[in-house]
């Protein structure tokens, strides 16, 4: 009977053990600089999570191979024995070869129309449900207001954004939630509430789905130049710049960069940034009746890509970020804003149940939290990010 209690005893430490979180450090071998948003990833369980502004991820051990990826970077995998004596992780970047033949001849607008017209055959159109991190920020004055990480699981029939698709997001557990006065309509209470500013989730919804977000890019962007970049065995980077357009006053332009696959022409990267001038959305407060002005300079965005066991690709991460100020009592305040998606699992599943649905017509913080729906990675908070939970 001892022996027996012994080796259960034995088993439930070893289980335990094996449970356990490890921290990864991923650097740039040339640079010796930190990777963000490196995917650390099981592919066989389809699951994993991303390195953080300081290269850093916190990843469960698994019985499995530990692939670690970055695009631009050679990946690197970890087999069980490499994963319990290495903590820092040095990628190697893809050497750089362009191709005259290739420089010449590549033209972007038609490998954008490409993919619009491949859709379905280059990204995975099964029904899924993606276990996420979500990710919130607002900075005023250069210091953080608001920080919220949280599980979100997002379900659809297909990654193609549809006149009658059928979105849910359900909130899991929350990882931290802060958030406190904007301190800007200091002497107007009903402004100045801790809730005050935020991005509504359904104005992010169709730039989360890339066949909208391409099809818009297409639209709106006019006179566009382009340049081959980069080109690896497997991938060509290809950087773009429109001319400035005014709509109603508003100046705009793009700037960004696509990457793609070469074997699939699948983009895998879309980094896309646009600055404003004169964009500006004033108000007047009728309590004081004082002018308030909020000007949007710059917005941000970049959805990344990895290819999935049947050859099709999957959406990877999703980042944005809006920066402009807000002007009010003859104060001019810098703002930042921004919203992050990483997908840390992903299943097929046909059917799901609307227990914990979002308002995406609430902000995000409005609707925390209904219960907690998974216990995957979560990525992890920088010291920046730290310190202001923390009150440093």
């Amino acid at each position: 009977m001892e022996k027996k209690q012994l080796l259960v005893l034995f088993l439930l430490v070893f289980q335990i053990g094996f449970s356990q979180d490890k921290i990864l450090f991923v650097y740039d071998k040339t640079t010796n600089l930190p990777i963000e948003n490196a995917n650390i990833f099981y592919p066989n369980l389809n699951e994993g999570t991303f390195t953080n502004s300081e290269g850093k991820a916190s990843i469960y051990i698994r019985n499995s191979d530990l692939k670690i990826s970055s695009i631009g970077f050679e990946d690197e995998i970890l087999d069980m024995n490499k994963k319990k004596t290495l903590d820092t992780i040095f990628l190697k970047p893809t050497i750089v070869q362009l191709d005259e033949i290739v420089v010449k001849s590549f033209n972007l607008n038609k490998a954008l129309q490409y993919v619009l017209d491949k859709y379905d055959e280059l990204y995975a159109n099964t029904p899924f449900e993606k276990e996420c991190n979500f990710k919130e920020t607002v900075i005023v004055d250069n210091q953080l207001k608001r920080l919220i990480l949280a599980k979100v699981n997002w379900w659809d029939k297909k990654y193609e954004l549809q006149k009658k698709s059928d979105i849910k997001l359900r909130l899991g557990a929350i990882d931290y939630n802060k958030n406190i006065p904007l301190n800007i309509f200091i002497d107007v209470p009903r402004i100045n509430e801790n809730k005050s500013g935020y991005v509504v989730p359904n104005s992010l919804v169709s730039t989360i789905y890339l066949n909208s977000l391409l099809s818009n890019f297409i639209k709106n962007t006019k006179n566009l130049s382009s340049k081959v970049e980069e080109s690896s065995p497997d991938q060509i980077a290809v950087s773009f710049e429109s001319e400035w357009a005014i709509i109603n006053d508003v100046s705009s332009r793009s700037i960004g960069k696509f990457v793609f696959d070469k074997n699939s022409r699948a983009i895998l990267d879309f980094i896309n940034t646009i600055e404003y001038r004169n964009k500006l959305t004033k108000g007047i407060v009728k309590e004081n009746q004082k002018e308030s002005i909020n000007e949007t300079k710059k917005s941000y965005m970049r959805l990344t890509f990895y290819k999935i066991p049947n050859d099709k690709w999957t959406l990877k991460s999703f980042e944005s970020n809006v920066e402009g100020s807000i002007s009010y009592d003859n104060k001019t305040h810098p703002s930042v804003f921004g919203n992050s998606i990483y997908v840390l699992k992903e299943t097929s599943i046909n059917k799901v149940n609307n227990d914990g649905l979002i308002d995406l017509s609430k902000p995000i913080y409005q609707s925390l939290p209904a219960k907690t729906i998974t216990s995957t990675n979560s990525i992890l908070l920088n010291k920046e990010e730290s310190d202001f939970v923390e009150n440093k």
